[in-house]
């Protein structure tokens, strides 16, 4: 019997130690980045984005073609008189822009700032994912302490249960004084049962964040950062700063620099083309053979110049319109910037107000421990009643709770604060 004993307490000590999952909120970052979807995502956008530039500068390269064709005549006659009933040709042909306007030249720019944009979307893509993650990792941890205080509230109120219940056997408390032991232990487990849902439901968001497959594994360890945060930084620096490190105004800047470049590619239609050229082929061959026959070939090297003269204003018309998107643009720009930095002002005011809030909430919860503790001395002289003595308990442990979610949230609001300036 010992030695099964001993085995079974080993079993249970290994399978917790294999399958309990701890995880830092470190670790759970590291992993929401490397499973996330949107970053995936956003990684395929920022290498496609990194073809297309690619493919921008291919359009000032050379390009060779080669064309063949047979024609069939139902009847030709040229100027001697003479019909035929068949023509051949083939060429190849090299061809190389040497004036587009700009097209080429804005076209690039267009895929250099695309580039740019897709690579600052997936670093704020990456944050907004490590934000998500932090967010949720103090869900957790703050239902979790929650449920601790919770259950050790259970634990007293199970004990004065049971004091009431031996004082009410012995008729020396009456019955509404029993009744109300017995409502406040039912209330508490009530509450703990809805801690317990709390803690699942805020184990499934993370473990969706950072993609661990076994929920019920998964265990986290609390953390710190270090208080008085409001002090280590100035405001008016970071503001001044937000325009040149934040990602998602960099990210407005992109879209008005694309927004220009798509003007200046719209202009490029009204100007004339030039292609320099090298023939080298043979045409208007009426017998098939000839094609196989090196002195019908030639070469020919030459200028193309192409000018659209009239389209009833498309061009224009794509213009104004290139025009009015660099306008909204601009302004989208500047009101990405304004409520950036109203954000930024609000997240250090909340600071700094969590920061007093934070030492009168401790003051609170240790003036409502001493309160208990000189309740519980009271009702035993049954100076209070014992809806009193309860009423305190409910406080502290509303205070208890408080001071533990005011608490993580300044952490969170101190990480949302970086994510301003990264």
């Amino acid at each position: 019997g010992k030695m099964k004993k001993i085995f079974l307490t080993l079993t249970i000590l290994l399978s917790i130690s294999v399958f309990a999952e701890k995880v830092t909120v470190q670790e759970a970052v590291e992993m929401a980045i490397k499973n996330n979807k949107d970053i995936k995502i956003s990684m395929l956008d920022y290498e496609r984005s990194q073809l297309d530039v690619d493919k921008a500068w291919k359009d000032a390269y050379f390009k060779i073609n080669y064309t063949a064709e047979a024609n069939y005549f139902f009847k030709t006659i040229n100027s001697f008189g003479s019909s035929y009933d068949q023509m051949y040709s083939q060429n190849v042909t090299l061809t190389q822009p040497l004036y587009t306007g700009g097209g080429i030249r804005a076209g690039i720019k267009i895929g250099e700032n695309y580039e740019t944009f897709y690579q600052l979307s997936l670093d704020k893509t990456r944050k907004d994912v490590i934000l998500s993650t932090i967010d949720a990792y103090i869900n957790l941890l703050n239902a979790q302490n929650n449920l601790e205080v919770l259950k050790l509230s259970k634990e007293t109120l199970n004990k004065n249960l049971e004091i009431q219940k031996a004082k009410y056997d012995l008729r020396m408390v009456t019955k509404p004084d029993y009744l109300e032991s017995e409502r406040s232990v039912a209330e508490i487990e009530a509450t703990v049962t809805e801690g317990s849902l709390q803690i699942r439901l805020a184990k499934e968001v993370l473990a969706n964040l950072t993609g661990i497959k076994n929920v019920d594994s998964l265990e986290i360890v609390p953390f710190t950062i270090e208080e008085k945060f409001s002090q280590k930084i100035s405001l008016e620096n970071d503001l001044n700063r937000l325009p040149e490190e934040n990602t998602e105004y960099r990210m407005a800047v992109k879209q008005k620099e694309i927004a220009k470049g798509n003007i200046d590619y719209q202009k490029s239609s009204l100007l004339p083309k030039v292609n320099g050229f090298i023939n080298y082929g043979t045409s208007n061959q009426t017998e098939f053979d000839a094609l196989l026959k090196e002195a019908n070939y030639n070469g020919t090297i030459g200028l193309n110049v192409s000018w659209e003269l009239f389209d009833w204003g498309q061009t224009k018309d794509d213009i104004k319109k290139s025009d009015k998107q660099y306008q909204i643009y601009q302004l989208k720009e500047e009101d990405t910037l304004d409520n950036l930095r109203l954000g930024l002002r609000q997240v250090y005011y909340q600071l700094v107000s969590l920061e007093k809030t934070l030492d009168t909430k401790k003051i609170a919860m240790d003036k409502a421990n001493e309160v208990y503790k000189l309740e519980q001395e009271r009702y035993s002289y049954q100076l209070i009643t014992l809806r009193d003595l309860l009423s305190a308990e409910t406080q502290l442990r509303q205070s208890k709770i408080d001071y533990i979610s005011t608490k993580l949230n300044y952490y969170y609001l101190v990480s949302k604060y970086g994510a301003y300036l990264d």
